[in-house]
């Protein structure tokens, strides 16, 4: 059989469809920006308002997570039989989020020994910071996303301007990074995913 030689051009176009592909499949879960960004800026700005009507174990609103861990596990489930084909860029970013959901194990599962052993826990929300610019960041590049990018880079900056704030007015710098890097993106993902199944 013989192969058939493609132009630049027709390359090109090929990997724009890769990419397009792509980008659509991450629209159409845009639901777990919106999952993981509302549920951060809930139990973010949740605890904040305890701490600040000194409310005992106000740290128990991130009890949540797991929660919603388990609800993002079900809804990738059905998905993913959707799903007919996968390109190596969905495989990629699923990779990219799932060493970040270990990190985000991880970086819990520290700071609780931090605690156990010294009393005092380790100060995660840089590091939580820094993992959501990492992801959205990285998944920004790889679909060639601004609003992604853009996120990341905000997040970047949000992660050190956090070290200089005390008290619990860190929490709101934790709920603003998702705005910025699940919400907002988000809210954009599913607007272009609106705008495609219309047109």
């Amino acid at each position: 059989m013989e192969e058939k030689n493609i132009t630049e051009q027709e390359s090109l176009a090929i990997i724009q469809q890769m990419i397009a592909k792509s980008k659509q499949q991450l629209i159409d879960r845009s639901k777990f920006f919106f999952l993981w960004g509302f549920a951060v800026l809930i139990c973010a700005v949740a605890q904040y308002v305890m701490l600040k009507m000194n409310v005992l174990k106000s740290d128990e609103v991130w009890l949540a997570m797991p929660i919603i861990a388990i609800i993002h596990i079900y809804i990738a489930a059905k998905e993913q039989k959707r799903v007919k084909i996968i390109s190596h860029n969905t495989i990629a970013i699923g990779s990219l989020w799932m060493g970040l959901g270990v990190a985000f194990f991880a970086l819990a599962f520290l700071s609780h020994r931090s605690y156990v052993n010294t009393g005092t826990a380790l100060d995660v929300l840089p590091l939580l910071i820094l993992f959501y610019g990492i992801g959205t960041f990285v998944t920004g590049r790889i679909l060639q996303f601004k609003p992604l990018i853009f996120g990341g880079l905000a997040c970047f900056l949000l992660c050190i301007l956090v070290t200089y704030i005390d008290g619990p007015e860190q929490l709101l710098i934790l709920a603003l990074s998702v705005v910025v890097s699940y919400i907002i993106p988000g809210i954009i993902l599913k607007k272009e995913f609106n705008n495609q199944q219309n047109n």
